[in-house]
């Protein structure tokens, strides 16, 4: 079956997944595959000499897991209407793959229809990641207080 795959990759923080979300979007029947869903568990990312979890390298990432679920897809893809070469319109499935690290892994090369690799000006990288960490950890923060407010009426109850 013809398929037609679009990979995005880039820096981090520089847009593949909002690109990847906003086409899916306007493209009828489009999947979108995010090798953000495929992080090794925690337990399994090894440590630099620093302490600090290395996320950013190929084998924090289950790529056999990805490849995986993009051959599933394949086999059972849904169908769009796409515009060819040649200006006819044909019935194609269309899967668009978006991350980081998608150029690195070689057996991916021989998927890609179109490819694109995305950049931002580091500053603008940088203000988008202290963003996210700081929704990330305002989030933890209102976990972490009502799970201690549950505690403490937990306490309370047993005190009475």
């Amino acid at each position: 079956m013809k398929t037609f795959v679009i990979g995005i990759s880039g820096v981090t923080n520089g847009g593949k997944t909002t690109l990847a979300k906003n086409l899916q979007k306007h493209l009828p029947n489009c999947s979108v595959i995010s090798q953000d869903d495929f992080f090794k568990p925690e337990s399994e990312i090894e440590t630099d000499t620093n302490g600090f979890l290395q996320y950013d390298v190929l084998e924090a990432l289950n790529m056999e897991k990805m490849m995986s679920t993009i051959s599933c897809w394949m086999e059972s893809s849904r169908h769009s209407l796409v515009s060819t070469d040649s200006g006819s319109t044909e019935e194609i499935p269309i899967l668009i793959i978006e991350g980081f690290l998608l150029f690195n892994y070689k057996p991916l090369d021989t998927l890609w229809n179109r490819s694109y690799f995305l950049t931002i000006p580091y500053e603008e990288c940088k203000r988008r990641r202290r963003h996210k960490e700081h929704q990330l950890i305002e989030s933890l923060s209102q976990h972490i207080r009502s799970s201690v407010i549950i505690y403490i009426a937990f306490c309370l109850l047993i005190l009475v």
